[in-house]
């Protein structure tokens, strides 16, 4: 029985970053200095709120403050049917569109994501690297906590269809024709 291709399984997590090559992306290094959640502003109306929802709060606070607890760069387990580690952080990044909260989902490595309301996506976000600290989980500081992602405005062109014809300068432009209002006098 034939199998599915390799292109569906998971990216190489030792590959470093794709360069930014498309002139529409945008590049966002930040580190998160401020603590969990945190608001990544990707331009005036829109931005992306990182968290990590957490079920175990004691260990997050026994552990020490620059103890990494998710790395983006760690290569994946070589047993890949076995289930994730439910007790470990797992990032997520939400969409805030004008002040309103977007869509959810969470964070895989240098696999572009798609957010927007439905029907129309809004932006395309890629996560190049991220790093979190149990540090920055508890609160402000310098923990060694950042982020490194890539976006898109997937909304460049206006919703209004195409645009109007200008016409060609070297044909005149006919006569106008009298109006109701205009032919009765």
């Amino acid at each position: 029985m034939p199998t599915l291709p390799a292109v569906i399984s998971r990216p190489p997590l030792d590959d470093p970053p794709a360069p930014v090559t498309d002139p529409a992306e945008f590049l966002l290094r930040l580190e998160l200095s401020a603590g969990l959640p945190a608001r990544i502003d990707l331009d005036p109306v829109r931005g992306l709120v990182l968290a990590v929802p957490l079920g175990v709060a004691r260990a997050v606070i026994a552990a020490d403050p620059a103890e990494v607890l998710f790395d983006s760069a760690v290569a994946a387990p070589a047993d890949l049917t076995a289930g994730r580690d439910r007790l470990a952080a797992w990032p997520r990044l939400t969409l805030a569109l004008t002040g309103a909260i977007g869509e959810t989902v969470p964070v895989l490595p240098r696999i572009p994501v798609r957010f927007g309301s439905p029907g129309a996506a809004a932006v395309e976000v890629t996560v190049d690297r991220l790093v979190i600290t149990a540090g920055t989980l508890r609160g402000p500081g310098r923990f060694g906590s950042r982020i490194e992602l890539r976006w898109r405005d997937l909304t460049v062109a206006p919703d209004a269809g195409p645009p109007q014809p200008q016409g060609d300068p070297s044909i005149p432009v006919p006569f106008a024709l009298p109006g109701p209002q205009e032919g009765r006098r």
